[in-house]
């Protein structure tokens, strides 16, 4: 149970610190992932509702993480490609011990009441009810909870981020027109310094090196060709660089990638590996 879901079930105060993204020593601060930041720092100080478009693992959902870290924002993110309901997401009447009913806020009425940022991911992902009640709260910063009677008015602090995929992932749709317009969108695209700076964990040559990220770039172009249907993202390089001193690149790629893949796309996969790995040799 999130520390969300225990304060709505049990009235705590709103966990506010617990809520501030905590930003590993992991991360790479590349002048690109910065000036994403700035970019988005910028936008959201205007007031302005935030679509960060761009292949999964390119860093969308942590360039956002890292500025509410910074500015001691707390964040609620939904994974919209989850199996959502409208209560979950707006609030229903719960039941109490006593035999009564009550108000229980969902997770955007309560981003929206306490001034929480609020980041929909996969957005592309939610049902068609839940994406047009957010037009009035865009327009009017306000919300109206049919099943409670009430209108609610967002907290100063309260911000809407939303992440996307490309449209050719599974389950997703293309946003309409009225929800685009509201909505500044921000185009992400892996980062090659911090594919540098991942690789470079592991002892190679700078041929070698090149052989690599000729590898990665062609494992990426193969997933927006739809031939496979995983994308080789930062943290998949990080997984593999961390690997690759105990088992090899070879087996890294495999564990950290190569096996999340369907069965019949694999085959295409590790032929592009051999020919890299053909190269270390």
């Amino acid at each position: 149970m999130s520390e969300v879901d225990k304060y709505r079930s049990d009235n705590r105060t709103f966990p506010r610190d617990k809520l501030v993204p905590r930003v590993g020593e992991s991360i790479v601060f590349t002048h690109s992932f910065e000036n994403l930041i700035k970019t988005i720092d910028l936008i959201q100080r205007n007031g302005l509702p935030v679509l960060l478009r761009g292949e999964a693992g390119c860093g969308k959902n942590q360039a956002i993480f890292c500025l509410a870290s910074r500015l001691g924002q707390p964040v609620i993110r939904i994974n919209c490609s989850g199996d959502l309901r409208t209560s979950s997401l707006l609030g229903r009447m719960a039941p109490t011990e006593d035999g009564h009913f009550h108000w229980q806020d969902g997770m955007i009425t309560q981003a929206i009441r306490e001034g929480c940022w609020l980041i929909l991911d996969e957005i592309n992902a939610l049902e068609a009810d839940i994406l047009f009640s957010l037009h009035g709260l865009i327009d009017e910063g306000k919300l109206s909870v049919a099943n409670n009677s009430e209108i609610v008015t967002a907290h100063p602090g309260f911000r809407l981020f939303a992440t996307m995929n490309p449209s050719r992932y599974f389950a997703t749709k293309p946003l309409n027109q009225a929800l685009l317009d509201r909505m500044a969108i921000v185009e992400v695209d892996f980062d090659r310094d911090i594919d540098l700076h991942l690789l470079r964990r592991v002892d190679l040559s700078p041929d070698e090196e090149a052989a690599f990220l000729k590898l990665v770039d062609n494992i990426r172009d193969a997933c927006r060709d739809g031939q496979i249907s995983l994308n080789f993202g930062h943290r998949t390089m990080d997984n593999v660089t961390r690997l690759a001193p105990i088992f090899g690149m070879d087996r890294a790629i495999d564990i950290a990638f190569t096996l999340k893949l369907e069965e019949i796309e694999r085959a295409a996969v590790r032929t592009l590996i051999f020919d890299f790995i053909r190269k270390l040799h």
